[in-house]
C-alpha cells in the first residue's frame, strides 16, 4: 500500500508491540485505517490521536515514543467511524458492545458492521450505583441478554454485566501489577468482583484471596475459577471484616473500589504485611490527581504505620474532568529499610 502523509502514532521495542497493540484496541485508539509495521527494533503503531486518553492506555506497559508517521493505509477495513461519519463512544466486552452515543441505534449497527464478533449492543440507563456497584442496561440491538464470555490476557470470563460491573479498559492496568507479582506471594483482592484480577494473579503462582459482597459476582467468580483451572479462596462478605481475618499476612491487596476505596484503607493496611504492597485506586479531578497520598498518610498514621509510594499514574480517564488513578504504597510497620519512589506517569 502507498504511504500517506505522516498521522500520529507511537514506535515500542518489538518485544512489547503486541502488549501495546492489545491495550490500544481496548480503548478503541488504534487506527485501524492505517497499518501496523514494524523493522528489526520497532514496531510502530498507528492511534487514531495522540491525546491524553490514548496515552493512558499504555502507562505501565513500559517505554515508547509518540511519533509521526508514514503509515501505509489499510484499504480493506472499514472503522465505526467511517460509517458514522464521526466519532462515538463504545466498548467491547466479550461479544456485547456497551454504546453510548445519543444515536444508539445507528451507532450500534455502525458497530456490529465493523465487529463481526459482536452479537448483541447494550446502553446504559444508570451510572455505576448502590450497594454492589452495578448498571442497568437496555437492548439498542441484535441478541436481547447481558451475559457473555470476554477473554483477556489468556483467561476467559463468564459475566452479566448487568449483574456485576466489569470493564476491559483496565485491561492495561491489570497486567502491570501482575508483571510485578512473584510465585508464592500472597494476594489479597478486596473487591474481587467477577475475577479479573485475582484470576489473573492466581495464574501467576500467587496465593489470592478473593472477596466481594455481590452474590452475583461471587458466583460467576466462582464459575471463572473453574473455567479457567485456578485455585483461589473465594469469599463473600464484607471487605472490612474479612481483610482482618488476614491481619500482617498478604504481600499485596488490591483496592479496586474508586468511589470509596479510601474507607476500607485501614483493615487493607492490617491485612497487609509489614512491608506489604497496596494497590489503591481512586476517582479525582485532573487538576489535582493525587490528592489521596494525603488521605493515605493519615490512615498509616492513625494505625502507626508509615507508607512508602513506590508509583503513582492514571489508568483512564472517568469523565470530561476527572481521572481513575491507582497509588501503589508500601506499608512500613516496623523497621523496613524505605524503597526509592519510581516516577510518576500522568
Amino acid at each position: 500500500m502507498p504511504a500517506t502523509e505522516p498521522s500520529p502514532g507511537i514506535r515500542v521495542p518489538l518485544r512489547k508491540g503486541e502488549a501495546f497493540r492489545k491495550a490500544l484496541v481496548s480503548g478503541g485508539a488504534l487506527d485501524p485505517s492505517r497499518k501496523v509495521c514494524s523493522d528489526r527494533n520497532y514496531v510502530y503503531l498507528p492511534v487514531k490521536e495522540l491525546d491524553r486518553e490514548s496515552l493512558q492506555l499504555i502507562a505501565g506497559l513500559g517505554e515508547y515514543e509518540p511519533i509521526s508517521h508514514q503509515f501505509a493505509m489499510d484499504r480493506r477495513r472499514v472503522t465505526v467511524e467511517d460509517l458514522l461519519g464521526r466519532r462515538t463512544t463504545y466498548e467491547v466486552v466479550g461479544d456485547i458492545a456497551i454504546v453510548e452515543d445519543p444515536e444508539e441505534k445507528r451507532a450500534a449497527e455502525a458497530i456490529m458492521a465493523v465487529h463481526h464478533s459482536v452479537r448483541t449492543a447494550i446502553a446504559p440507563e444508570s451510572e455505576v450505583e448502590g450497594e454492589f456497584r452495578t448498571r442497568r442496561f437496555r437492548h439498542v440491538a441484535g441478541e436481547e441478554r447481558t451475559t457473555t464470555t470476554h477473554r483477556e490476557h489468556g483467561l476467559q470470563y463468564r459475566i452479566d454485566l448487568q449483574g456485576a460491573y466489569f470493564t476491559p479498559r483496565l485491561g492495561t492496568e491489570r497486567l502491570r501489577v501482575a508483571e510485578q507479582i512473584e510465585p508464592g506471594q500472597t494476594v489479597l483482592d478486596m473487591f474481587a468482583g467477577v475475577g479479573p484480577f485475582a484470576l489473573l494473579y492466581a495464574r501467576r503462582g500467587a496465593r489470592v484471596v478473593a472477596v466481594d459482597k455481590n452474590p452475583v459476582a461471587v458466583s460467576y467468580l466462582r464459575e471463572n475459577a473453574r473455567l479457567n483451572r485456578l485455585e483461589v479462596e473465594i469469599r463473600e462478605g464484607d471487605a472490612a471484616a474479612l481483610a482482618l481475618e488476614f491481619r500482617d499476612s498478604m504481600d499485596r491487596v488490591i483496592m479496586n473500589l474508586p468511589h470509596c476505596a479510601s474507607r476500607f484503607l485501614e483493615p487493607a493496611m492490617l491485612a497487609a504485611k509489614d512491608g506489604g504492597v497496596i494497590h489503591y485506586y481512586t476517582f479525582a479531578p485532573d487538576d489535582d490527581l493525587y490528592r489521596d497520598r494525603k488521605v493515605v498518610e493519615e490512615a498509616a498514621v492513625r494505625l502507626g504505620f508509615r507508607v512508602e509510594f513506590l508509583y503513582q499514574g492514571v489508568v483512564r480517564s472517568y469523565s470530561p474532568r476527572q481521572s481513575n488513578v491507582v497509588l501503589d504504597f508500601q506499608v512500613v510497620k516496623s523497621g523496613v529499610t524505605s524503597i526509592a519512589i519510581k516516577g510518576s506517569r500522568n
